[in-house]
């Protein structure tokens, strides 16, 4: 093609070479599907290209192999994703703007990404990462404390306060006083997961320690409740 070609190397995997005149220099894009694109500047020969890529083997097969691990923890986005959403979706388009642009729709968020973004750059990935739990923090905000109150009065088990905050490293917590906080990024979990975290919080309503009378009582109330907590710790906090 005179435009562009793609070419499958033994290590790396696809490549895929598209020429744009308005390029000065080569450049390497990893998606995070894994898929290696490559301009090419106009005055530049597709064999120069393919040299460069060539030169830089390692560094794409660690780039990609890094995307693929992030990706598995649902930690890095490109266009073309869907983010699920409890009930909505967070659809991630290309845009052709210098900033994220976000449009609320009416079964969930699009966010069109700003025009260079490359999910293979740290920075890139943090402040979509950031953005996509703003957005979580949105709709746990909305939607976690009516499913809390709703759980409390099915089980008699009252709180006296709820908050719902972006935590690094825990799914809720329960005070002395009975004062429940919950991740926003619950909001990011399928409902089982989302329902046995609040369980877990109003049991600690009765105990206030992980002992076995807890463990007991979190059951008799779910059914299933230590197999739903192995799965939760199989579960990246995006928060």
């Amino acid at each position: 093609m005179k435009n562009g070609k793609t070419i499958n190397y033994n290590e790396i995997g696809d490549v895929r070479y598209h020429r744009n005149s308005r390029a000065k220099n080569i450049s390497i894009r990893i998606s995070s599907d894994g898929m290696v694109r490559v301009t090419v500047p106009g005055r530049c020969s597709f064999h120069r290209a393919e040299r460069f890529v060539m030169e830089k083997n390692n560094w794409i097969r660690q780039k990609t192999l890094k995307i693929k691990r992030l990706k598995e923890k649902n930690l890095v986005w490109d266009a073309g994703d869907v983010i699920p959403v409890r009930n909505r979706d967070m659809v991630v388009l290309q845009g052709d703007d210098v900033e994220f642009v976000v449009n609320e729709t009416e079964t969930g968020y699009e966010i069109s990404l700003p025009r260079g973004y490359d999910p293979a750059q740290p920075e890139h990935q943090a402040a979509m990462k950031d953005l996509v739990a703003q957005l979580g923090l949105k709709e746990a905000k909305r939607l976690l404390p009516g499913i809390l109150a709703s759980l409390s009065e099915k089980h008699s088990l009252p709180y006296t306060r709820l908050t719902v905050r972006r935590m690094r490293t825990r799914w809720g917590s329960c005070s002395s006083g009975n004062n429940i906080s919950l991740n926003s990024g619950l909001i990011f979990l399928p409902d089982h997961l989302i329902e046995y975290v609040m369980l877990h919080e109003l049991a600690h309503t009765l105990h206030k320690d992980h002992s076995k009378a807890f463990w007991d009582a979190l059951e008799t109330i779910l059914p299933g409740a230590l197999a739903y907590r192995k799965e939760l710790r199989n579960s990246t906090i995006i928060a």
